[in-house]
């Protein structure tokens, strides 16, 4: 069992969250290149040791940033198990637009860019194939079939783009069409995978995902 928080664990977990807001904010304002470990800790009120000591370096520091923001978007899996999958998908799809609308920088220079050190690449690649792998189960495809894993890593790129470009754009359209736009990205995908792997079954994955919800469900 472990025992109550002391004072200064408690005051060490606060510094902590101080440079974790300072390194959203940094990263989220300017390039991971042009952000320096001073900015982080000036930002933060407190001295370039404090960083280190909580994240090592200036990798440590983006790397948790990144994946507090990725936290925040939340998982498909943990929307709604209750409704159906088109339901679903588009409940949480709506969530995840919604907050990078509300966060365009941070969506722009820290979840959606690819200007991070390798390190943020390799956890950017296992969320997207986490998030694919998440998306053909509840469709009914399988995650491990090479044309399924090709098809549906084309769609989550061209999504990617799709939001940097309407985010840059200025949000032109709002956000349940770009939800519809991306559930028919995902139909046009799934419709090609019988061209690339003979013998898969599509039909039921293309009506669950055209089957829209009523206009109360999911609220």
């Amino acid at each position: 069992m472990t025992g109550p928080t002391t004072k200064r664990q408690a005051a060490a977990e606060q510094t902590r969250q101080r440079l974790l807001a300072a390194a959203m904010e940094e990263f989220s304002r300017r390039p991971y290149a042009e952000v320096t470990v001073g900015d982080i800790a000036r930002a933060a009120g407190v001295s370039q040791g404090l960083l280190a000591h909580h994240f090592a370096n200036k990798c440590g520091a983006y790397l948790a940033a990144l994946r507090t923001a990725r936290r925040d978007l939340g998982s498909l899996p943990a929307t709604r198990p209750d409704l159906p999958p088109g339901a679903r998908i588009r409940l949480y799809w709506e969530g995840h637009f919604t907050y990078l609308a509300d966060h365009p920088d941070l969506a722009l220079n820290l979840v959606l860019s690819d200007s991070g050190p390798p390190e943020g690449t390799a956890e950017f690649e296992a969320a997207r194939r986490e998030g694919l792998h998440d998306l053909c189960l509840i469709l009914g495809l399988d995650p491990d079939n090479p044309a399924v894993a090709m098809a549906l890593r084309a769609f989550g790129d061209g999504v990617d783009r799709l939001t940097v470009e309407w985010l840059r754009a200025g949000q032109p359209f709002t956000v349940p069409v770009l939800v519809e736009a991306s559930i028919q990205l995902l139909v046009g995908a799934v419709r090609a995978l019988p061209l690339m792997g003979p013998g898969i079954r599509v039909d039921k994955a293309v009506r669950l995902l055209l089957r829209k919800p009523p206009a109360d469900q999911g609220r």
